[in-house]
């Protein structure tokens, strides 16, 4: 790898688990679930009962319900500015990472209209970042897309430090895309078990604010990044893995580092049928054996859609910092390819030093990011 070094400087979580990123951490790695009986959409006619909503009486009673991705999206963003020392913000560049953004307009009064690019001006305006910003929409990649291309900027000394938040919100428009698709289980989702019937929905908000300098207290760096696109059909994965494959394996090559010396796999793990057979294929072939100790947590958060892949890579980099793997929760029969090492109880991983992120979406785009401590 060559160019500057790229830091994690800040974090920053908006999630139904708890308050803020610690918040979220302590309930992942306790193996509590925000799963819960609909409330806000409980109304919604879709396939599921079940969602990972913002708890009511806290956000919702902040902002109507086309406003929760503004909302959160900001406060996320503040966690991950104070930790990392209130950057000046003049200079500072801005990823949004989102598959909806402001859906106002298509449900509901407004003009949001669910661009992302407009919503991404509209919080660099409120955050005052004065630097180079830009919208990630690569469907449900798009947080590890957007990490990439942060991490592009830095590594290149185009801009020192780069904020990059990841936010979705659900709202019947969402349930019901999901459900034509019949793509939802109608209880909670058990990503890789023998049973899985479909993924559940979540919403979140999650930033990392990325440094050229090194950053005091987190010690964590993204070393790798890889993308590519499978081209295979409009929302379904190749069967085979190969993109994912691809992706992960580009990441690793950035990073200079071998499949064996990956510590930690946090996968993307829908608990749709084919999404979970393709990735464990995927890092079967990766591997060529058995993999890293390996867990999602979309049965803990729901799929949070553009949100997820910062989500999810706060939770990789607390897997790195604590030197332990969360479980994969609501997992009891292994339905997917024998090589996953598929962790069944939080797992001691010693000095772990590198954890591999990965990610697929609509489209066929896969996406993947090396940590390293």
């Amino acid at each position: 790898m060559s160019g500057a070094a790229v830091h994690v400087a800040g974090r920053g979580a908006v999630t139904p688990l708890g308050d803020g990123t610690r918040g979220l951490l302590d309930a992942i790695f306790a193996g509590a679930s925000a799963l819960r009986p609909l409330e806000r959409l409980a109304g919604t006619d879709c396939l599921t009962r079940v969602a990972a909503e913002h708890r009511k009486g806290e956000l919702a009673s902040l902002a109507s319900p086309n406003e929760l991705p503004r909302v959160t999206a900001l406060r996320a963003a503040r966690e991950a500015l104070a930790e990392g020392g209130e950057p000046e913000r003049r200079s500072l560049g801005f990823v949004l990472s989102t598959t909806k953004g402001d859906l106002s307009g298509v449900q509901g009064e407004g003009q949001g209209l669910g661009n992302p690019g407009d919503l991404a001006e509209r919080l660099a305006a409120e955050l005052e970042i004065g630097g180079r910003r830009i919208a990630v929409s690569c469907a449900c990649a798009s947080g590890l897309s957007a990490t990439a291309l942060a991490a592009r900027w830095i590594e290149c000394g185009e801009l020192e430090r780069v904020l990059v938040v990841g936010v979705d919100a659900l709202s019947p428009f969402v349930l019901r895309g999901f459900s034509s698709l019949l793509a939802l289980d109608s209880g909670p989702c058990r990503p890789f078990d023998a049973r899985r019937k479909g993924l559940s929905l979540g919403e979140a908000a999650g930033a990392l604010l990325l440094s050229a300098e090194p950053a005091e207290g987190i010690g964590v760096r993204v070393v790798g990044w890889g993308e590519s696109n499978d081209a295979n059909h409009i929302t379904g994965p190749s069967r085979d893995g190969e993109g994912l494959f691809l992706a992960a394996q580009r990441a690793l090559a950035r990073a200079e580092l071998a499949a064996a010396g990956v510590d930690y796999l946090h996968l993307h793990g829908t608990g749709t049928d084919y999404n979970d057979a393709m990735e464990a294929q995927a890092v079967a072939r990766l591997f060529d054996g058995p993999s890293a100790p390996a867990s999602g947590t979309k049965a803990q958060t729901g799929h949070t859609l553009g949100a997820a892949g910062i989500v999810e890579s706060l939770i990789a980099i607390e897997a790195l910092r604590r030197g332990l793997a969360p479980a994969n929760v609501g997992l009891e029969e292994v339905g997917v390819h024998s090589a996953l090492d598929l962790v069944r109880e939080p797992r001691p991983l010693g000095s772990a030093r590198h954890a591999l992120k990965l990610a697929a979406g609509f489209g066929g785009i896969n996406a993947a990011l090396v940590f390293e401590r």
